[in-house]
């Protein structure tokens, strides 16, 4: 078993329970990281004095950062899901806290929803409990969405924590964090969820044209109120017209959205849209032609990014972004 075991999730008591039973059952020290304003950034250390832990990772701790200072893929990373209302998770636009400074992510719109879909896409063992309580077909319709937002990993209806633990590696085992979500695999094509239900499924979009930014707010309003089936999650990378040059990062959980600057585009990146969507009751059709309408005409296109420039644009503004273009032999 890999030294450090850490449990994540949205749901703290029951996570907190979870970690609390693993510890005793495994014999180990449990060790809690919080973060708060007075104490911004988790404990570094997956172990103390040598001791092999349990360590429980706060509701708003950033969890690929605490994993990765513990280890990356040494770690046991336990996602715990409390079967009553992980759709709710999901779909929750809450923020994980409710004041923080200027700036700062926990504070969005649709964070503690960001959290638990982080939480489930970087896990190497999904366990569910209070699974009890839910009837079988919204199990199985649970598990079939969290195999395809994290396909290599191990999930189980959990009686017992030492039993969870002990069930076997993984399907891959050895994945680093940043490259076991779904949305990474399906725009790698190596999308292939362990478990499966007819409602749940996973839809590459691909499109070389960048989008006209009044005209994808549009497509995502009517996304947002179904019209392609009920999205949950969608990650991937596009760019603006409006915004040339910069490659951006597309990201949305339930309600919330989020389109956020990466880097400047070398000219190696592609041109336009690549994007994995999760979702239930999915029409690849529709999604298709909606997002379609976003995307430049032809008219538009051949204008150029003079043009481009004076498009109506109601996307949040982005902060100022390094236009260097990075060295392809750094």
């Amino acid at each position: 078993m890999k030294t450090t075991i850490a449990t994540m999730g949205v749901c703290a008591p029951e996570r907190r329970a979870y970690a609390e039973r693993a510890a005793l059952a495994l014999g180990r020290p449990l060790h809690a990281v919080v973060r708060s304003a007075a104490h911004p950034l988790p404990h570094p250390r997956s172990r103390i004095n040598g001791e092999r832990l349990v360590v429980d990772l706060g509701t708003d701790v950033d969890l690929i950062h605490a994993i990765a200072a513990r280890g990356g893929v040494e770690v046991e990373a336990v996602c715990v899901v409390d079967a009553r209302h992980m759709m709710g998770d999901l779909l929750d636009d809450a923020p994980l806290v409710a004041s923080t400074a200027p700036g700062d992510p926990r504070g969005d719109v649709g964070a503690r929803a960001r959290q638990a879909a982080v939480a489930l896409e970087i896990a190497t063992r999904i366990v569910w409990v209070n699974w009890e309580q839910v009837p079988t077909a919204a199990l199985a319709l649970q598990m079939a969405l969290a195999s395809h937002l994290n396909p290599g990993a191990t999930l189980r209806l959990t009686r017992d924590p030492q039993a969870d633990l002990h069930a076997g590696a993984p399907r891959d085992h050895e994945t680093e964090v940043l490259e076991r979500a779904g949305w990474i695999r399906a725009l790698n094509d190596e999308h292939d969820p362990y478990m499966r239900d007819n409602r749940v499924s996973t839809l590459r979009y691909d499109q070389v044209r960048p989008f006209h930014p009044a005209r994808l707010q549009t497509s995502l309003d009517r996304l947002d109120h179904g019209a392609a089936g009920r999205l949950v999650r969608s990650a991937g990378f596009c760019r603006l017209a409006s915004r040339p040059g910069i490659l951006a990062r597309w990201e949305h959980v339930g309600s919330a959205m989020w389109i956020e600057p990466l880097r400047a585009d070398d000219g190696n990146l592609g041109f336009g849209q690549e994007i994995a969507f999760t979702g239930l009751d999915l029409s690849a059709p529709r999604l298709r032609h909606i997002l379609d309408l976003a995307a430049l005409t032809d008219d538009e296109l051949a204008a150029g990014p003079d043009a481009w420039a004076a498009f109506d644009d109601p996307l949040p503004a982005w902060p100022t972004v390094d236009l260097t273009i990075p060295d392809a032999t750094d």
